[in-house]
């Protein structure tokens, strides 16, 4: 059982997620994986989902070694979903043309 197992309040409505790795309140965040994620990171290792008869399971996962434990989400979205993760907007590197001006 880990540790932060122990820290959930449950007379406050939180419960441990294994799958989010935290304390949640079922009814403000549910306790399953995203319906359109097709590779879910679990914070160590990337694992492809699955259809099953209770919803969205693993199929099979990577096994690395994991030194640090990272946040579990969804790696890989169905074509067309819109994704809550942060778009990352990083500036175009200039181009260089060795056909113009004194090279």
């Amino acid at each position: 059982m880990p540790p932060s197992i122990q820290k959930c309040i449950v007379s406050a409505g939180y419960q441990w997620c294994n799958l989010l790795s935290k304390c949640i309140r079922i009814w403000e965040t549910p306790c399953e994986y995203p319906v359109n994620c097709l590779t879910w990171f679990d914070g160590c290792n990337d694992c492809m989902l699955v259809e099953s008869p209770d919803g969205l399971a693993l199929g099979g996962c990577t096994m690395m070694m994991c030194f640090q434990q990272g946040d579990p989400q969804c790696a890989v979205w169905s074509p067309g979903t819109i994704s809550t993760m942060p778009v990352i907007d990083y500036p175009a590197p200039p181009v260089i043309n060795p056909f113009i001006g004194g090279h």
